[in-house]
């Protein structure tokens, strides 16, 4: 028995235990001072089951904690403990249902096929696209930490695509995350540090045209320049957009835009509510030709909004 493995409460009992069962070459203890070794694992079996069953509340405590707290880097990104190991696979995903996991990705993964897995990965990359999706369909990636060349490189962004996305901790890009058309849910997501060479426009998670039932929920997003989310009509209508509990904090020029106008198109249905806003440069919100209603949110002057992992305040 290793020490360490002799350290844990278990390890210690069963010691003791047997110890205590163990016949002792000297005078030998009364029957009443002694416990039979029917009792003695009664004993063991008793107390496993209680380290077993107090482990679960523990458990749920800690979820339920951070389910109270702003994404940051404890809480997205590949779980404490993963075991990771270089990724060997093709650059391009072409297999409907591909599921890639626990593995460090080195460059840019390029999906075309749909319902695409990737989850609990390292993603670095120093080209334009950490994972580029447009033609692969729902597409889920969730867990990962997703990281781009910053000002080594000109980028665009971790994620390309639509579907699902989660619990991803992503930096050192022009933009967090751009959806293409369709629908997407993005949950959960800790975006930070924004960087490119050249002449970027940062937006932390960008919904430029063609999407349809899109929720952005509880995610951190710490931008610069432009925007925390930007959603507009460039490359067709919108529409059903809903952005709530997010954390939206940096240096952007507005924390969101919300913008129609161009010719036959439109943006409908965009809900703001609940979200924890830090003034933009300029201000809270860029809204025009839009349907964007508000509700709920909690604004806050420069560098008095909370931060990265700090308890949730309930909305107002």
């Amino acid at each position: 028995m290793s020490h360490h493995t002799a350290n844990t409460p278990v390890a210690k009992l069963l010691f003791a235990a047997l110890t205590v069962s163990m016949p002792i070459a000297t005078a030998a203890p009364a029957h009443s001072e002694q416990l039979s070794q029917a009792e003695t694992w009664r004993a063991i079996v008793h107390t496993i089951a209680c380290e077993s069953a107090c482990a679960a509340p523990v458990a749920a405590a800690a979820a339920a904690d951070a389910a109270t707290r702003f994404p940051d880097a404890s809480s997205t990104g590949v779980p404490e403990g993963t075991v990771l190991t270089d990724y060997t696979g093709p650059m391009t995903i072409t297999t409907p249902g591909t599921v890639i996991e626990g593995k460090i990705i080195t460059g840019e993964l390029r999906v075309t096929a749909p319902d695409v897995v990737i989850k609990n990965c390292v993603i670095k990359f120093n080209g334009w696209w950490g994972v580029e999706a447009e033609y692969g369909k729902n597409i889920t990636i969730q867990n990962c930490d997703i990281t781009g060349p910053g000002y080594a490189a000109e980028n665009n962004s971790a994620i390309l695509g639509a579907g699902n996305f989660i619990g991803n901790d992503i930096s050192k890009v022009q933009n967090g995350i751009v959806l293409s058309s369709g629908s997407s849910t993005v949950k959960g997501n800790y975006i930070h540090d924004l960087e490119a060479l050249g002449e970027p426009h940062y937006d932390g998670i960008s919904v430029q045209g063609g999407q349809s039932g899109v929720l952005i929920d509880g995610n951190t997003i710490d931008s610069r320049q432009t925007s925390n989310i930007i959603i507009n009509n460039d490359f067709g209508s919108v529409s059903d957009v809903t952005v709530s509990n997010n954390l939206m904090i940096g240096d952007a020029g507005y924390a969101i835009y919300s913008h129609g106008g161009q010719a036959g198109r439109t943006t409908t249905g965009v809900k703001i509510t609940n979200n924890h806003i830090e003034k933009g440069n300029w201000d809270y919100y860029s809204v025009y030709n839009s349907d964007t209603k508000f509700s709920g949110n909690i604004e806050y002057a420069n560098n008095q909004a909370p931060k990265p992992g700090d308890i949730t305040p309930p909305p107002r």
